[in-house]
Order: structure tokens, then sequence, then C-alpha cells
């Protein structure tokens, strides 16, 4: 006597359902932590978009030249407390490193014109200098 064990269809259509949710989970939560580091790092962006003083930057390279370029360099700024509070540690984290590295490149850039400009400026300054006494010399 042979004995046959058959599964009834719902069991089987509840075992696909059961192995399609346990294998998507991963792809869920992945989508989730990207979707945190997409949303930490566009807000950190803006934010330092907004709180660094460009203009600062840019006249102290005009002014100061190579120190303050050297200074933008070593000054780290910090993100403001108040779009830190009651995120999770993970979304702490890409936010302070996104906006360290976004505000560092703005007061970078702006002190670096600055100082190009203070360079050109100078050096026209110098060269009308240098023709102006030359022009005296000369009568």
């Amino acid at each position: 006597m042979k004995i046959e064990l058959t599964t009834p269809p719902r069991f089987k259509i509840l075992a696909f359902l059961m192995a399609v949710l346990i294998f998507s989970m991963p792809f869920v939560t992945l989508a989730q932590q990207n979707s945190v580091q997409a949303e930490a790092m566009a807000a950190a962006e803006r934010d330092a978009g907004t709180n660094v003083n460009t203009t600062l930057w840019f006249w102290g390279g005009c002014i100061g030249g190579v120190l303050v370029f050297i200074f933008s360099h070593i000054h780290e700024p910090s993100p403001p407390a108040a779009s830190l509070l009651g995120k999770s540690p993970e979304y702490v984290a890409l936010y302070t490193d996104a906006y360290k590295a976004k505000a560092s490149q703005l007061q970078t850039s702006r002190a670096m014109w600055g100082c190009v400009t203070g360079t050109v400026i100078s050096s026209i300054a110098y060269g009308l200098i240098i023709a102006a006494e030359a022009a005296d010399e000369l009568q």
C-alpha cells in the first residue's frame, strides 16, 4: 500500500508568500537605509550652504591672502545642534560628515577665490604704482 502526501493549495500559496516576505526584508531595510542616508546628506548640504558665510571667507581671502586660505583648510566647521535633535545616531553621523565636508569645501573655495582676487588686485596696483614712478622719472 502506497501513501501519498499531498499539500493543500492554500498551504502552498501561504508558504510562497512567507518566502517572498522573508527574502524581501533585506531589500526593504537597505532601501530605508539609503533613504536615511540621502535625506541626511541633502539636509547637511542645504544647511552648510545656508550657514557658511561665504562673503566673509571671500573678503578674508582678499585681505588675509594665503594665511586665510590655510586657515580655511584647518578650520573644521561644526553642524548646528538644533538640526540633530531627535535624530537617530546613524542620521547624526551621516549628517555631521556631510555637513563638515560641504562647509569645508565652501569656505576653502571662497577663501581661494578671495586670495586670487586679492593677488590680482595687488599686482595691478603695484604695476600702476611702478608705471607712475617710471613716468615721473622720465619727466
